[in-house]
C-alpha cells in the first residue's frame, strides 16, 4: 500500500506486525496488519539451507479475548484463548499471553515488544515450566 494506516487501525497487538528474524537467520516470523479482525502469520525454521518447521497462524481479534489459531506443519489446527490481563500486562501494553491447559505443548504462548524494536515470544506449559524463548530482530 502507498500509505500507512493510522496506528490506532492497527489495533492492540500492532507491537506484532511485521517481518521477524532470529539473529541467526534461521527462525522467521511474519504478521500481518489486522484486516477484518484476523491477523495472518507465518513461521519457518530452516536448517542447512532447507526448510525444517512451518507453521500458519492466526489471530482473530473480533471478540474482547483474542484467540491464536495455529497449525504446525499442517497439523490440525489448535486455538489458544487470550489470558485476562495480570498487571504485569497491564504496565506493558506491547504484550499479549494465549493459554490452552488441554494442549499437550505448549499451553502457553507470550508474545510482547523486546529492547530496541524487537519481538520476543515464549512458550511453555500453563504454570511456566519447559519455556523456550524466541528472539527476532525486524527483518531487512
Amino acid at each position: 500500500c502507498g500509505s500507512s494506516p493510522d496506528p490506532e487501525e492497527l489495533g492492540r497487538l500492532r507491537f506484532m506486525i511485521g517481518c521477524w528474524v532470529s539473529p541467526d537467520g534461521i527462525n522467521r516470523e511474519v504478521w500481518s496488519a489486522p484486516q477484518g479482525g484476523l491477523m495472518f502469520g507465518y513461521a519457518t525454521t530452516m536448517q542447512g539451507g532447507k526448510l525444517a518447521f512451518f507453521e500458519q497462524s492466526r489471530i482473530d481479534l473480533r471478540s474482547p479475548r483474542a484467540a491464536y489459531t495455529a497449525s504446525p506443519e499442517g497439523q490440525r489446527p489448535v486455538t489458544f484463548t487470550e489470558a485476562a490481563p495480570d498487571p504485569a500486562a497491564l504496565a506493558s501494553p506491547n504484550s499479549v499471553r494465549f493459554e490452552n491447559a488441554e494442549h499437550d505443548y505448549p499451553q502457553r504462548i507470550f508474545y510482547r515488544a523486546a529492547d530496541r524494536g524487537g519481538l520476543a515470544a515464549t512458550i511453555s506449559k500453563i504454570d511456566g515450566t519447559r519455556p523456550t524463548e524466541y528472539l527476532w530482530k525486524r527483518c531487512e
